[in-house]
């Protein structure tokens, strides 16, 4: 994808330097004009008129290709959430701007209990549309500022910037599990879904993304220790559900 996007980049600066070649002969064209020779070169200009318009579409069209398979490579196939890409892309302005105000923000790690057995008892089709319909849940859940991301398979991260608080991100991971919980179907077929989620606090518990994810991925398993379905800080002092 990297070496269609670098390609496709190349031919946009090659097609709009031919239109930049074009008009300037065109403008020399006109500076030209004369009375002796004003039919010929109108006639030349209106081919310059053409060239020009047609190098200026195949730049736009050539554009329009690099940013959308830009936008395309930041997306998950499946659900159209954000890829880990672009979830480092506004991790690092949500950071940036955290430190400029000394905020602080959040990422909750979530990995579903029992995907696997859905996978083995109803198919992967069926496993994709729970996928799905679990992505729905979560952008639902959360504000338009935060980001949720898929990594693979059935974990899902989710960025939470300019929190107040610590402890509000325990207040949105429940939020998600009770949502989680109202899911019933999928593609036909009924089914159970829970979550364990793991949180990790800038700048209480890392100060860069591979940390917190690392951090937020072991509070993850600490939820999956103590059964599943509930909610774990990396830090020891606060924990959810079952957890609290």
């Amino acid at each position: 994808m990297q070496a269609e996007l670098a390609t496709l980049r190349a031919q946009t600066a090659a097609a709009r330097a031919e239109l930049a070649h074009v008009l300037a002969d065109l403008a020399e064209a006109q500076r030209q004009l004369s009375g002796h020779h004003l039919h010929q070169l109108l006639e030349a200009n209106e081919q310059l008129v053409v060239d020009a318009m047609r190098s200026r579409d195949m730049a736009e069209s050539t554009a329009l290709l690099v940013a959308e398979l830009t936008r395309s490579s930041e997306l998950d196939a499946l659900t159209s959430l954000p890829n880990r890409l672009l979830l480092l892309d506004r991790f690092s302005q949500s950071l940036t701007q955290a430190r400029r105000n000394d905020g602080r923000l959040a990422l909750l790690f979530m990995d579903l209990d029992g995907f696997k057995q859905i996978n083995d008892k109803h198919g992967h089709t069926v496993g994709d549309e729970v996928l799905r319909a679990v992505s729905r849940c979560l952008v639902g859940c959360v504000r338009q500022i935060d980001t949720v991301c898929r990594l693979g398979g059935d974990e899902f991260i989710v960025l939470l910037p300019e929190i107040a608080d610590a402890a509000n991100p325990g207040l949105v991971a429940q939020k998600l599990m009770d949502a989680l919980s109202q899911i019933a179907d999928a593609g036909g077929k009924p089914v159970r879904v829970s979550a364990s989620i793991g949180i990790a606090v800038y700048p209480d518990d890392a100060d860069n993304v591979e940390q917190l994810v690392d951090c937020a991925d072991q509070a993850m398993y600490r939820s999956k220790r103590a059964g599943g379905g509930c909610y774990s800080f990396f830090a020891l002092h606060q924990t959810g559900p079952e957890h609290g």
